[in-house]
């Protein structure tokens, strides 16, 4: 629902800029050499992270939700013509047949069976050696050989001839009593869906009738969805994971705080920093056209959301920001503040959001529950005042599931709790989990003293990614306490 870069605040007096991290720039060929070796080494240090944290969470998470949620036998099907990210992020691979059992003991057992696709022909430049990066991830018991794909001759047997062969021996031998199919039932996404991140409703009807054919009725009818074991799997953090979350978070707090710091107002443009700046009759969340010449000015709100970190550009003769700026950066402390101490692990978000409600109240501020900023007509913030005390902050929460993404950058995961007005019922009651990676987004909007027809409120969002304890939210970096200043 959301960009992850970037921030919008506007009024007759001051404009928000909507600033991205990457940088534009022409490097020489020498430069160009060195920024692709260092992008081989992150790559690499990429790999090794994450495999690591696929072990341990194979070793310490795997058995415990298996065994909390009563299931035998986990099957999970993933195919390249249905992309899954759960696959990709979490077990290592964009297709095969993923089984995971419990045989009892410390350990459960990780089969890869079925049709794993491995190079393709003329990409094994006539007999390369091929590296499987299953084998070299080294988390799994049971490996079957990477599909060599190449034309066949003419011939009677098809794809679907060979896509499950040898499940039927291997899950009769196990003898499952629950098996677990990715597939769901329950945990749906809202009605107007399209495509948010987290995990996906599942495999086809093809493959779910090939795979019951293959396993026979007598294990058909143990089948059941594993919406639920996959939403712990992707919930429940391991140590390594929090640490990379938290190096990750360092790195994006050093580039935002570089790339302010290389600012000139009334000079630096969308050519050196990628941002967005904020104005009437446009899209908030830098998705119109409009803004591709937009230059940083004095007076100007520039901001990463993503890393909860915020500057102002100081106009001529200023040595600090205007009473309503910092009226502004004082109201984002509290609202944040309460946020961080009202949501806690073994809280729902449905429990969460009567606390944090309560609290807001008495702070003078009224929690709504649409963005106003998305409503028709956008950025007509003198038809978001009707009805609305003019003289109140209002404020939206939708503090949602992160996951970590490909390259070590966040995605959003909406399988599992929800805290705010946004999403399905279900994720209001799903206890947050220890160590809960969310995003903690709102948006509020204070009073703005504009004349008529201009915009009547300050727009403020913030998306930064946190951890929620028992103890409430913990920072990934240090939290900024103070409004940077730009000359």
């Amino acid at each position: 629902m959301r960009n992850t870069q970037g921030l919008l605040v506007s009024s007759h007096s001051t404009s928000l800029v909507f600033l991205c991290l990457s940088l534009v720039l022409v490097l020489s060929p020498q430069a160009q050499s060195t920024e692709a070796q260092e992008e081989d080494r992150r790559t690499t240090r990429y790999l090794e992270e994450n495999n690591q944290i696929r072990r341990d969470k194979f070793n310490l998470v795997l058995p415990q939700i298996m065994r909390e949620r009563g299931i035998d036998m986990w099957i999970h099907v993933i195919r390249l013509a249905i992309p899954d990210t759960f696959g990709a992020e979490e077990l290592g691979s964009t297709s095969g047949v993923f089984v995971f059992t419990d045989r009892g003991g410390d350990k459960i057992e990780r089969a890869i069976l079925g049709r794993r696709w491995g190079a393709r022909q003329r990409a094994r430049g006539g007999g390369a050696a091929y590296r499987d990066p299953i084998e070299e991830l080294g988390a799994y018991d049971i490996i079957g050989a990477p599909i060599f794909v190449r034309e066949p001759l003419a011939g009677p047997m098809i794809e679907y001839d060979f896509r499950f062969k040898g499940l039927r021996e291997f899950v009769a031998e196990r003898d499952p009593q629950r098996i677990a199919l990715n597939y769901k039932e329950d945990l749906g996404e809202w009605e107007t869906y399209t495509d948010f991140g987290g995990a996906r409703d599942g495999l086809s009807y093809t493959d779910y009738r090939l795979l019951a054919e293959e396993i026979g009725d007598k294990y058909a009818s143990r089948l059941v969805s594993s919406e639920y074991v996959m939403m712990d799997y992707i919930l429940r953090k391991v140590p390594s994971e929090i640490q990379l979350l938290k190096t990750m978070s360092a790195e994006s707090v050093e580039r935002v705080k570089n790339t302010f710091a290389e600012i000139v107002p009334g000079a630096t443009s969308n050519r050196e920093t990628v941002f967005r700046r904020m104005s009437k009759g446009l899209s908030q969340r830098g998705r119109s056209e409009g803004w591709e010449n937009s230059v940083v000015q004095e007076g100007d709100i520039v901001a990463s959301p993503e890393t909860g970190i915020y500057a102002y550009v100081l106009r001529e003769g200023e040595t600090e920001p205007p009473p309503e700026i910092q009226k502004l950066w004082e109201k984002y402390l509290t609202v944040d503040r309460i946020l961080v101490d009202t949501i806690r692990a073994g809280l729902t978000p449905r429990e969460i959001i009567g606390e944090y409600t309560r609290k807001f109240e008495e702070e003078g501020i009224i929690v709504r529950d649409p963005q106003l900023h998305m409503f028709i007509p956008k950025n007509d913030f003198v038809a978001y005042s009707e009805g609305f005390d003019p003289s109140k902050t209002h404020l939206s929460v939708d503090a949602h599931g992160m996951m970590k993404g490909a390259r070590n950058r966040p995605n959003e995961n909406y399988l599992g709790p929800r805290i705010g007005s946004y999403g399905p019922d279900w994720t209001k009651d799903i206890p947050l989990p220890a160590n809960y990676h969310f995003v903690l987004e709102y948006f509020f909007y204070m009073p703005s003293p504009a004349g008529e027809g201009q915009d009547q409120y300050l727009l403020w969002w913030d998306h930064e990614p946190v951890i929620a304890t028992a103890n409430g939210v913990e920072y990934l970096s240090p939290p900024q306490k103070e409004l940077y200043l730009i000359q």
